[in-house]
């Protein structure tokens, strides 16, 4: 009931009253994804056109595929749209909330316009166009292929084709509030001047008049929150004939303001009616909200809300979901932010680009800070087009959102000198550092000038020294650094000391945190995490670790985690291939420990939870006493907890910094853990032990060249670390662990996408130059099943966002290898071949003797390796 009446609240600034009508047309459409003449025709044949609705994405699939890259280009929609007859003599649009990137729009054959951008609303008049009383053909075309003149130029997540927002028809009397001033809806509400005791308020109407000269009346109503209307009078206005966003303004004072803030987001609301004078017929009507409130960033003390200090620190969050790209219905929208609010944050950064309207109605309903920014990321082209496309961008995205108090912040060109392309011609470096300036100053200017009261900023890479080659430190309000020390490189303590030393040397400038976060594939987990191991644990000591940081030093006026959720990035591997995992939460919204470690520290309501909580199939051995010794995180912002395991009381645990580990005795088969406070139980988790015996009993599976464990969900096995061998139990003899090289230093594993498999991780470690691996069995019969991929095969995409953290010189040459199993050949010259393929050979064995089972590799050329095993008793 909640979430309905959210979402309904959500849609009222969109109510229209009487004389303008406005909905979706969504549903039944014909998709053809490529390119051909006549295809806006009605004489074209889409008999076999792929039958969808909107919103749609043609990417969903093929940018998570093996194949390299994904589909960039051509799209068509058609739809045969019955327009009532009620429209004749009235202006008619159709109304997009988004579509990526260039949109051509064509109504009974005839092309409408074109759009550029796909990340802002825009809509065009059909109404010279339609035949009212009738069908109407209306075909879209829409292609997303890279166009040097449009940002995003390059990015760490996915571009998905389509139009994958919703699309309204609205169908209006010709005088009335205009929806032509860039696709807002007339109305500009300008909070000049707020405190405790007044509000000065300006409100700026634009009015359209396609008709003949006529003389209106403009009726606005202002409404408390508590539902109290204040009639602020009436203003008459002479429209001339065919005029367009004609301009007038009226300012008021509201006494004793109910302010907005994150706690009490209390949300006023403009009732605007457009009269016709003569008749005191109601040409249109308009609710808009707005919120009152003043803010402010200080370099020393952080934010100012009300003129109370405020440690801002949320998310930033990414528009696509699993199984669906970036075509999301509302719902989903709504739920990111009702995360956001029950996890206690305050701040979210909508990240690169301007996303779906209601997410920033659902941040003035809940009361989340936003910054917004148009999608230059990484780069600019050095062209008067590119930049007149990104102004426009700026345009779009302040008229479009202007009235919400949620918005504090207005941004551009992400970590846009990460990747300068004359980085090694000192001249040509300098003309393009001159020509990123220009251009910033340009969208700087625009962005003041549009709204002189909200600040500006630009997130910057961690490397100072390019962003002052470039002019930019000092030219935007707000410096956010977008910071990964001790994930792509370094060290956790460099974060501390890389801001210790630029607030030094800048000491007047305000600064946020705009990224920051480590990778996590919620299946992996180790017990001796490091950096870029993409397990839980790492993830977690980062995540402590920077929360500390942040809310201890007042100049870091905020912080916003990278990211809300995993969201997609095609050209990726890693342990998700096409998968950024940094998210706090998956791509289909579960949350990991690092959600949970936010939720206890910024709520003030009593939590409890167990840490890990997707990871119910767990695995160790035996330590002679029946158990296994591994630890669970606990979660809370109390001071105490009580831990009990299968129904006895275990410890009470003391939980400083919101988390600790506890050691528990995990016995063979089922493990409850419940966590009470002053007995009432809080958290509860039921586990699956697989105890091995120090000799296999039943099933072994074991990762070589890797400290993981990682949990195959879909089989409910786990995978442990490999270990040397000793007689009575099991494990490799010889060879070490492949470590890629980087000029960071090695890594853990390797982060190529394995092809033909989507449990990755298994085949992303590897011990070379193994010798045997042996395992001190019972006699009977086995399956061993050997796991191979070539982690030299190919060559990865070198990652702008990697940094120096891109695998260098690991190419081992070709490897061919003989295997015996208990002296037996059964694979002669093994060839993982030229491509990381995932491989995996079943042999089955008897043992008798009390042999045991032992794999011998054996060079043929190159190294040997393995890269895991699995041995399961048949009987």
């Amino acid at each position: 009931m909640i979430k309905i009446l959210l979402f309904v609240c959500c849609l009222l600034p969109f109510v229209t009253l009487q004389a303008s009508l406005k909905y979706t047309i969504n549903e039944h459409w014909k998709f053809y994804r490529a390119d051909g003449a006549g295809n806006h025709l009605r004489n074209c044949d889409d008999s076999k056109w792929e039958s969808i609705n909107i919103p749609h994405t043609w990417n969903k699939q093929d940018a998570m595929d093996d194949a390299p890259g994904y589909y960039r280009g051509i799209g068509w929609y058609r739809k045969w749209l019955y327009i009532d007859s009620t429209a004749a003599g009235k202006a008619t649009s159709l109304y997009f909330d988004g579509a990526n990137q260039v949109t051509e729009l064509y109504v009974n054959e005839k092309l409408v316009g074109v759009h550029k951008g796909g990340y802002t609303r825009f809509c065009f008049d059909i109404s010279q166009y339609i035949q009212p009383g009738t069908k109407n053909l209306v075909a879209v075309k829409v292609d997303n292929s890279h166009d040097v003149s449009i940002p995003p130029l390059t990015a760490d997540f996915t571009f998905f084709g389509g139009i994958y927002r919703n699309l309204y028809l609205q169908v209006k009397e010709k005088t009335g509030l205009s929806n032509g001033d860039y696709a807002s809806d007339g109305v500009y509400i300008k909070t000049k001047l707020v405190n405790e005791k007044k509000a000065d308020i300006e409100i700026e109407t634009l009015l359209d008049n396609s008709d003949v000269k006529r003389t209106v009346l403009i009726v606005q109503t202002i409404i408390a929150p508590d539902g109290k209307e204040t009639g602020i009078g009436q203003q008459q206005q002479v429209l001339a004939a065919n005029s367009f966003k004609t301009s007038f303004t009226r300012r008021l004072t509201i006494e004793n303001p109910v302010l907005w803030s994150p706690e009490t987001p209390n949300l006023y609301m403009l009732k605007t009616v457009v009269l016709d004078k003569q008749t005191k017929k109601a040409l249109c009507s308009q609710l808009n909200t707005f919120g009152l409130r003043w803010f402010s960033f200080d370099a020393e003390k952080g934010f100012y809300l009300n003129g109370r200090h405020i440690k801002l620190i949320g998310a930033n969050r990414h528009q696509c979901y699993f199984e669906k790209g970036n075509a999301l219905p509302d719902e989903l929208h709504i739920e990111d932010i009702r995360l956001l609010k029950e996890m206690g944050g305050n701040l979210l950064r909508i990240s690169h680009y301007p996303q779906d309207p209601i997410i920033l109605e659902m941040c003035d309903k809940l009361g989340i800070i936003t910054s917004v920014e148009i999608p230059i990321v990484n780069e600019i082209t050095e062209t008067d087009e590119f930049l007149q496309n990104c102004l426009q961008m700026t345009t779009e995205m302040i008229k479009q959102n202007f009235n919400h108090p949620s918005v504090v912040i207005w941004a551009y060109m992400n970590e846009v000198m990460l990747r300068p392309p004359f980085a090694d011609d000192s001249v040509r470096h300098a003309q393009y550092c001159a020509e990123v300036q220009r251009q910033a100053t340009a969208i700087e200017a625009a962005l003041r000038k549009l709204d002189p009261d909200r600040y500006t900023m630009i997130p910057f890479h961690g490397s100072l020294k390019r962003y002052e080659e470039a002019g930019l430190v000092t030219l935007p309000m707000i410096v956010g650094w977008n910071l990964y020390q001790g994930w792509y490189g370094g060290k956790l303590a460099d974060f501390d000391s890389f801001l210790a030393n630029y607030h030094e040397k800048y000491p007047s400038i305000p600064t946020l945190i705009t990224e920051y976060g480590a990778d996590v594939d919620d299946r992996l987990h180790s017990f001796q995490p490091e950096r870029f191991d993409f397990t839980v644990e790492y993830a977690d000591l980062y995540h402590e670790h920077y929360l500390e940081t942040i809310r201890k030093n007042d100049y870091i006026a905020g912080a916003t985690i990278w990211n809300l959720n995993d969201f997609h990035s095609e050209a990726r591997g890693d342990a998700v291939p096409h998968v950024n995992t940094k998210g706090i939460t998956t791509l289909s919204r579960e949350v990991k420990n690092t959600y949970l470690l936010y939720k206890v520290a910024l709520s003030k309501e009593p939590l409890v939870f167990i840490g890990s909580k997707s990871w119910k199939y767990r695995a160790g051995t035996d330590n002679g006493k029946g158990t296994c010794m591994q630890p669970v995180k606990i979660y809370s912002n109390q001071p105490k907890v009580d831990v009990y395991h299968n129904g006895k009381f275990f410890k009470q645990v003391e939980v400083p910094h919101h988390c600790m580990e506890l050691e528990l005795p995990f016995v063979n088969g089922t493990n409850n853990i419940e966590l009470r406070i002053d007995n009432k139980t809080y958290d509860w988790l039921q586990v699956s032990f697989n105890l091995l015996s120090a000799n296999v009993q039943q099933e072994l599976n074991v990762l070589l060249g890797s400290n993981r464990y990682f949990e195959d969900r879909d089989a409910r096995l786990v995978w442990i670390p490999e270990q040397p061998y000793k007689p009575g139990s099991w494990g490799y003899i010889g060879g070490q662990q492949l470590r890629p090289k980087t000029k960071s230093g090695s890594l853990p594993a390797s982060a190529l996408n394995i092809l033909n498999t989507n449990q990755d991780p298994v085949f992303q470690t590897q011990r070379e130059g193994l010798q045997a691996f042996k395992a001190d069995v019972q006699d009977g019969q086995y399956a061993v099943y050997l796991y191979w991929a070539n982690l030299a095969a190919g060559t990865q995409e070198k990652l702008v966002y990697n940094l120096d953290n891109n695998a260098v010189n690991n190419d081992n040459g070709q490897s061919l290898m003989n295997v015996h199993i208990n002296g037996q050949l059964v694979l002669w010259r093994f060839s993982m071949g030229e491509q990381p393929n995932a491989i995996v050979k079943k042999v089955l064995v008897n043992v008798t003797g009390k042999k045991g089972i032992t794999v011998n590799l054996e060079s043929v050329q190159g190294k040997t390796t393995l890269n895991a095993i699995r041995i399961v008793k048949l009987n």
